[in-house]
């Protein structure tokens, strides 16, 4: 299936199994509750990596998949990012930005200074990097594949080991909590996607994912990619480069553009795209987060009708291609 193809259909969100990058307590956990709706522990499948996430869905062992794509500080989660683009052809269907409250967490009794070794994800790691070097600065810090199996490990391991976790997976795996709100700034949220096969209806504050293939590294090429938004007075939320994995040197472009691709100006530009490159993959047209801005919806309706009435007046002048057309002077 090429990049510009899309995904087969398959059944619509509300009900049934939702994949997430685990093991149990994680933010996305809490975030596939929150975006599915989904409270049923039994319905919740944790994942040890993205890519497991993404392919129970694919084999549908899961209906849907909840992971995490950009975080305040670190930026875009790259593992999400290439998954989409080059190992699967599921679509975002919704997205979520949660807030992240970071705890400091230890076996009972532990001592703070006592601790050797700090656990964490690595954006976690990076939130709290203040916290860290002013109270435990000699302590070895270790990576693990979420905030989630960082309390596991921890939980698990000699006293003198510390977790850097959300306060759901410290209760969770019985620790202790020795510190709170240790992140370094206040205002520190990670976005989440919801993933599946569909393609949601438009509600007049959609995004719409694309990630584009140029045909070749050549000066101007981005320029000439944007200008197509530009044109068409489309605002991009997103835009990031990352390795085609085919060759050194060539890079492919994820866009975020707001709207969604049945809007009028949102369909044109993409085609555009798809017109004047190498390729394009829609990775998802769908209601982006945060409050709706009351007159958007009234806005994109009158731009769609101005493209329509411009294209119906194309039409008329195409349809008038070899027909005798009277003249004024009567002749």
């Amino acid at each position: 299936m090429s990049a510009g193809t899309p995904a087969p259909p398959a059944d619509p969100p509300g009900g049934g199994s939702v994949a997430y990058l685990g093991p149990p307590g994680t933010f996305t956990e809490t975030a596939a509750r929150m975006i599915t709706g989904v409270d049923d522990a039994q319905a919740l499948m944790p994942f040890g990596d993205i890519s497991e996430v993404l392919r129970a869905v694919s084999e549908s062992r899961a209906v849907r998949a909840v992971v995490p794509i950009e975080n305040t500080l670190e930026g875009s989660v790259t593992a999400t990012l290439d998954a989409l683009a080059f190992d699967t052809q599921l679509l975002i269907h919704g997205e979520l930005e949660l807030p992240v409250t970071l705890v400091a967490a230890v076996r009972e009794g532990v001592a703070l200074d006592a601790v050797t070794h700090v656990h964490s994800h690595p954006i976690a790691l990076a939130s709290c990097r203040r916290w860290m070097a002013a109270v435990l600065p000699d302590a070895e810090r270790v990576s693990a594949a979420s905030t989630a199996k960082a309390a596991e490990d921890v939980a698990e391991l000699d006293p003198g080991h510390l977790a850097v976790v959300n306060p759901l997976a410290a209760e969770r795996y019985g620790l202790e909590v020795v510190a709170r709100d240790i992140s370094d700034r206040a205002a520190n949220s990670t976005r989440f996607v919801v993933l599946g096969h569909h393609l949601p209806e438009p509600t007049g504050w959609d995004k719409t994912s694309i990630v584009v293939f140029i045909e070749a590294n050549r000066p101007g090429a981005l320029l000439k990619l944007l200008e197509i938004f530009a044109e068409r007075d489309l605002n991009l939320t997103k835009i990031e480069s990352r390795p085609t994995k085919a060759e050194l040197g060539e890079y492919c472009f994820f866009l975020d553009v707001e709207g969604h691709l049945a809007d009028e100006r949102v369909g044109d530009a993409l085609a555009a795209v798809k017109r004047t490159h190498r390729d394009v993959k829609i990775l998802g047209s769908y209601r982006r987060s945060g409050a709706r801005q009351p007159d958007e919806a009234a806005r994109i309706q009158r731009d769609d009708a101005g493209y329509r009435e411009a294209a119906e007046w194309l039409a008329g002048w195409r349809a008038l291609a070899g027909r005798d057309v009277a003249r004024s002077d009567g002749g």
